[in-house]
Order: structure tokens, then C-alpha cells, then sequence
């Protein structure tokens, strides 16, 4: 069984040179794993994620479908508040730690609301005014979005076989790897993922919650790292699920209307699942999951009735900490989206000075939580721009945005049925029309995106890399809710005809009983439409970022199995950036000197001298003494090479071509995927090593 405190972490920070790196490239130990189950590894994924944001939701108040949306997205506040300052103390990260910091963080928000409450200028107590909901459409709201958990769970398990699938796609082997580091080495700082490629860029920077998160699973469990990203994408169709329920109920919208929201959160393929096969874009797909939820705790602040309630700013405070630590560019979207829900509220209503103060005090919470987020954030934001051509025309790409079809053959048809009569129908979409404000707003930016070439456009997207999947994905979250508004319509139209022929059907527990039941005789009709809420569909779609290959194949795997058993601890395996060898690290536990793919023209500059020296000259180590140096310096013996490559990339990196030409080079395994050479080092006298 897995080690409760995780795999070595004795190693320490200081890993930013091959010198001081070498120690961290340990194999793994002969010990035993004791196999997990998925089921049981997703279960504690899902408990991980829940738990200690909701320890955190109840200290501070919170109850209902507030908590159990809020809890996850609290759960990465914590983290990323704790992950980037613990390492200022030199602590580094373990399970036991991360109990540690959720009851540290539970203590003291139950001293800070006995503190305000006992003060009397605050009044710490109180609920949000809600129309109430009875227990009928309670259950039924958690049946939809059981249901719609349900069915990602599903998808994503057909999609990557059972779990057992190595993501295929550019990102993931970052993502992957960032998550085997901080599980080997306890590294909780953001800044500290530099040392996969780039340890000697002092301002790099990249947000790190999910990965400390899934890292703490893995050490845990001991279970391989792909089974881990596989379970992540499993979860989220039910997070955001939950988040749209709660931000319906929040947000003064119907029963009928959280639970079609939330039954229709699993089922449009522009997120999560275009995410997935496009970029394994795993920190954003979770912010964006998250966004409903920080949203409903923005609305529950906004409409608490007794005073301020000192408990919604910190809650407010530590989820806008926990999307900057996701993904920042999810927190510039919840910011543009709280704007548009305050323009509607504050035109319907003057904002009292009781709104006014929890704002000012959720910033202030904000900023003293996550300093060390937003100053590493801030000196990232000044990095080169990203630009991806833009290759539709304006009517192509509104076309594809709304007809539900962005680069897939056929539109979703049933979800655009239901998308036409939200927008007509209009009624139960009211309290939300700043929500559709905000998708309308991402939607032109996709446009802009896919079909324009200007700096006024790469200035705007800059936030999300100029990225039109991340701009689809956004905009789906009010279509979501304009389609659920759809399906109350036409729920609503059912149920005016039944009280035309029967005006005595709407009386007493009867009556109620058959509301409901025409509202699940219509979300039934509509799942039974559209195949299963697009199971089909969204299965194949996820399935292209899960196949045998071409970056890491079932026969890439087997050599990098083989390497775990040769190499000798504390020495790198010599690899290609841009053929999958480096999943190795988090297959096998054996140490790439490149952990993740280079983009050349922006990486190479700024790239240690010794990676940059490999990458392009690699094949020169016979004769070639900058070679055998930066070689001998990170301790390479083997040398391993993959047929497959990582769309986009054409061909090998300049110094990994060839080698079959290199006398100080020997075969010592071969198969049609994948060879492993070991570097003849006694034919090399001219480096003295160690």
C-alpha cells in the first residue's frame, strides 16, 4: 500500500540545476503497490476535492446546496493559498499537511465569525432571502444532477478504458508530470514546475492547484499518474453540475430550472470534453467547472437578509483564490461575469452599503490569502503573447458557436431546439439575463478569435491565449442554462394544457406530484432524444485524446517499463521533447531530462545551458566535448526514443535524429515503437565523469 506522507520527499527545493535536480530522479522502489481500484481511487479523488472545502463551508456557516457547490471550489482556495506560502517556511507538501491546513483554516474562520459576531458591527449569522423549495424538488434537483455525475463518470470511463488510457495530447505531458513532481518532491510553490524544463527561468510561474491536488492522490495511493488525470476528467460534468444548481437557487431562478440546468450539464460536447482532445487543458476545464459555484456564492452575499454576514466575503475571497490558483484566466472570466451580475442588479436597485462593504471586504480577503498568487501572477502576465491563426470566416465560426458544432461534423440538434425556445420564451432565463449578457460577451470573442488577425484581438484574448476552445467553453455555461430555460418552456406549455383540460389538476399534494412529473417526463423525453444526453457523442469526442498512440503507445509503455529496471538512481534518461518519452516520469517514475514539450522559438532562449546544448546536439556526443558534459552533468547512461510524435510536432528534436550513427551509442532495446541505447561512456575518455 501507498506511503501515507507520499515518496521521497527528502529531496528538497533547491532542484534547479542538473547537479541539484539529479536527486529527484529516483526510480521506483521494489516495494509492492498494492493495486487501487478506479472506483475506489475516484472515490478518494472526489472526497479530496469535497472534504476540506467543506469542513471550511461549514465552519463558516454555509448549509444547502451552497456548501456542497462551494466545497470544491474552497477546497482549491486553501490549496493554492497554502501550496505557494507554505514553501516560504520551507514546508513541504503531504497529506498529512494538507489535514494540517484544512483545520488550521476551519479554526480560524470560526475565531474570525465569534470575533465579528461578538463585536456587534458585524453580524455574522443569517441566511440569503430564498423562495423555498420543498422536498420534492430538492430530491428531484439532486436526481438530475446525480444523473448528469453519472454520466461523466461514464463517458470518461469508456473514453480512457476503463482509466487505464495515457493522454495523448501536448499539455497533458506537462500536467502530468507537474503532478508525479510535486508527488516525488513535496513542491507546493507554483514557481517550483520550472524545474521540468526550465529551472533556471526565475520568473516562471504556473498555477498549481489541481496539481497538488491529484498529486496528493498519488501519494496516497501509489497509482500511476494517467489513471489519476483520467479520474479528473470523470468529475467534472458533476461539479459544474452542482455549481449550476446552486447558482439557479441563489440566483432566484426556479426548481425546474436548477434541475434541467443540471441534467444538461453533461451533455454539450464544447465543455469539458472539446477540452480534452484539444489541449488537456486540466487546470481551466476546472476553474470553468467551478465558475457556477462562485458565481451562487457571489448572489447568496448579494441577497443575505440579516446585516452582513462576515462568513460570505471570506467564502467569496478564498474561491477567487482558488481560480486564480486553477487557472487565472478563469478568474478574469469570474470577475467579468460578477461585473455583469452586478450591472443587472445594481440597474434594477440601488446598491446599499452593506453590498458595497462585503465587495470591499471579499477584495480585501482576497489579497491577504493570495499575495504570492497574484505578485508570481502579475510577473508571468508579462511574458510573450500566444497566437493561434485565425482560419474561419466570421459567419463559419458564429455558425459553429451556435448550431453546437465546433470542428465536429454534425450540430447538437436537440440542445439548439432547446436553445431557440430559451431565448424566446425568455421567462424562467429572466433573473439570469446578465448571465447570457456574459456568454454573449465570450461568444464574440470566439468569433474574434477564430476569424480575425489584429492586435485589438490579441490584446483582448490575451487572458486565455488567444485561445477560441477556451471562448466555446465559456460560452457554454449560459447555454446551458438557455437550454435548461428551454426545457422549463416547454415543460410549462405541457402543463397550461393539462390545466385547460383538467383546471382542477394544479390542487394539493396531487397537483405537486404531477408538476413534477411532467417536468421528468420532459427532461426523460429529451435524454431519450438526443441518445443519452449525447453520450455517443461525447464518448467518441473524448476518445481522440485517449488512443494507443501516437505519443506514448502500449509498446512505448513496455520500453519505458524496461528503463524503470535499468537505470541507476539519481541519473536522467536522455529523450525526445516531442515523441511522448517524457509520460516515462509519470508511468515509471524514471527521470526525462525533458519533462514536457518545447515550443522552440520561445523556450530555447531562455533554456538552461546543458538542455539546450542536448536538444540541439545531442547526436554529436562522440565527438562533441559540450555534449559529453552537459550529458555527464545530469548523470545520462540511457538514451531512449519513440516512432510517435505530439501533434503538432513534425519531426524530432535536431539532436535526438540519427543516433543510429553514433558509435558511443549501444542498442540495448528494440521494438518496433520505441529504442533504449546506453551511452558507452568507457569509449568517451575524453570527460572524466562524476
Amino acid at each position: 500500500m501507498g506511503s501515507f506522507f507520499g515518496k521521497g520527499h527528502g529531496q528538497g527545493p533547491d532542484a534547479s540545476s542538473p547537479s541539484s535536480v539529479a536527486n529527484l530522479a529516483t526510480p521506483p522502489s521494489d516495494e509492492r503497490v498494492e493495486p487501487y481500484m478506479p472506483v475506489t481511487v475516484l472515490a478518494l479523488y472526489a472526497s479530496l476535492i469535497m472534504v476540506p472545502g467543506a469542513v471550511l463551508a461549514l465552519a463558516l456557516g454555509l448549509r444547502g446546496w451552497l456548501l456542497v457547490a462551494a466545497a470544491p471550489l474552497l477546497t482549491y482556495g486553501l490549496v493554492g493559498a497554502a501550496g505557494s506560502t507554505l514553501p516560504l517556511a520551507g514546508v513541504l507538501w503531504t497529506p498529512m499537511v494538507f489535514l494540517i491546513v484544512t483545520a488550521a483554516g476551519a479554526a480560524v474562520v470560526l475565531v474570525v465569525r465569534v470575533a465579528a459576531s461578538r463585536s456587534g458591527r458585524v453580524r455574522s449569522e443569517g441566511a440569503p432571502a430564498l423562495t423555498a423549495w420543498g422536498v420534492v424538488p430538492h430530491l428531484g434537483t439532486a436526481l438530475c444532477a446525480a444523473t448528469a455525475a453519472g454520466v461523466g463518470i461514464a463517458v470518461a470511463a469508456t473514453a480512457t478504458r476503463d482509466f487505464a488510457a495515457v493522454p495523448q495530447v501536448w499539455d497533458s505531458v506537462f500536467h502530468s508530470n507537474a503532478i508525479r513532481y510535486i508527488a516525488d518532491s513535496g513542491e507546493s510553490d507554483p514557481a517550483a514546475l520550472r524545474n521540468l524544463n526550465d529551472p533556471v527561468t526565475t520568473s516562471y510561474y504556473y498555477p498549481n492547484a489541481f496539481h497538488v491536488v491529484a498529486a496528493t492522490v498519488v501519494m496516497i495511493t501509489s497509482v500511476p499518474v494517467p489513471m489519476v488525470v483520467d479520474l479528473s476528467v470523470a468529475l467534472f460534468p458533476g461539479i459544474l453540475a452542482v455549481g449550476m444548481v446552486a447558482l439557479v437557487r441563489y440566483g432566484g431562478g426556479r426548481p425546474a430550472l436548477a434541475a434541467s440546468a443540471a441534467l444538461l450539464s453533461c451533455a454539450f460536447t464544447a465543455f469539458p470534453y472539446d477540452l480534452l482532445p484539444w489541449g488537456t487543458l486540466l487546470p481551466f476545464i476546472t476553474a470553468v467547472a467551478l465558475l457556477p459555484a462562485f458565481l451562487a456564492v457571489l448572489a447568496a452575499m448579494l441577497s443575505w437578509r440579516d446585516g452582513i454576514a462576515i462568513a460570505m466575503p471570506i467564502v467569496l475571497g478564498v474561491g477567487g483564490i482558488g481560480l486564480l490558483a486553477l487557472h487565472p484566466s478563469g478568474a478574469v472570466a469570474a470577475a467579468l461575469m460578477s461585473i455583469a451580475m452586478l450591472v443587472q442588479r445594481w440597474l434594477a436597485q440601488r446598491p446599499g452599503l452593506g453590498e458595497l462593504r462585503s465587495l470591499g471586504l471579499t477584495a480585501i480577503a482576497a489579497v491577504v490569502l493570495g499575495t504570492p498568487l497574484l505578485l508570481a501572477s502579475a510577473r508571468a502576465a508579462s511574458g510573450p503573447p500566444f497566437d493561434w491563426p485565425a482560419n474561419l470566416t466570421p459567419a463559419n465560426a458564429a455558425g459553429q458557436l451556435f448550431f453546437l458544432s465546433h470542428d465536429q461534423p454534425f450540430p447538437q440538434y436537440w440542445l439548439i431546439g432547446l436553445l431557440v425556445i430559451g431565448l424566446l420564451a425568455r421567462r424562467a432565463i429572466r433573473p439570469f439575463l446578465w448571465f447570457v449578457a456574459a456568454g454573449a460577451l465570450f461568444a464574440a470573442l470566439f468569433v474574434m478569435t477564430a476569424a480575425y488577425e489584429n492586435d485589438v484581438v490579441a490584446l483582448l484574448t490575451r487572458p486565455w491565449w488567444n485561445d477560441r476552445w477556451r471562448f466555446a467553453a465559456l460560452w457554454t455555461l449560459p447555454a446551458i442554462l438557455l437550454a435548461a430555460s428551454g426545457m422549463v418552456a416547454v415543460r410549462d406549455g405541457m402543463w397550461a394544457l393539462l390545466e385547460r383540460v383538467s383546471p382542477r389538476v394544479n390542487e394539493g399534494k396531487v397537483g405537486l406530484l404531477l408538476s413534477s412529473t411532467v417536468l421528468a417526463a420532459v427532461l426523460a423525453l429529451v435524454a431519450g432524444l438526443s441518445d443519452g444526453l449525447y453520450m455517443s457523442r461525447n464518448t467518441d469526442r473524448l476518445a481522440q485524446g485517449f488512443t494507443d498512440g501516437p505519443t506514448v503507445s502500449t509498446l512505448e509503455e513496455q520500453a519505458y517499463d524496461e528503463l524503470a529496471q535499468i537505470v541507476t538512481p539519481g541519473t536522467f534518461v536522455m529523450n525526445d521533447p516531442y515523441d511522448g518519452s517524457a509520460m516515462m516520469w509519470a508511468l515509471d517514475d524514471v527521470r526525462p531530462v525533458f519533462a514536457s514539450p518545447v515550443i522552440a522559438l520561445q523556450e530555447l532562449p531562455t533554456m538552461d545551458p546543458e538542455r539546450r546544448t542536448l536538444f540541439t546536439s545531442f547526436n554529436q556526443i562522440d565527438v562533441n566535448l559540450g555534449v559529453q558534459r552537459a550529458a555527464a552533468d545530469f548523470g545520462i547512461e540511457y538514451v531512449v526514443l519513440g516512432e510517435g510524435l505530439i501533434a503538432p510536432a513534425g519531426d524530432h528534436a535536431p539532436g535526438m535524429l540519427g543516433l543510429e550513427d553514433v558509435r558511443a551509442l549501444e542498442l540495448v532495446y528494440d521494438n518496433p515503437d520505441a529504442r533504449i541505447y546506453r551511452i558507452r561512456w568507457e569509449d568517451l575518455t575524453a570527460v572524466v565523469r562524476g
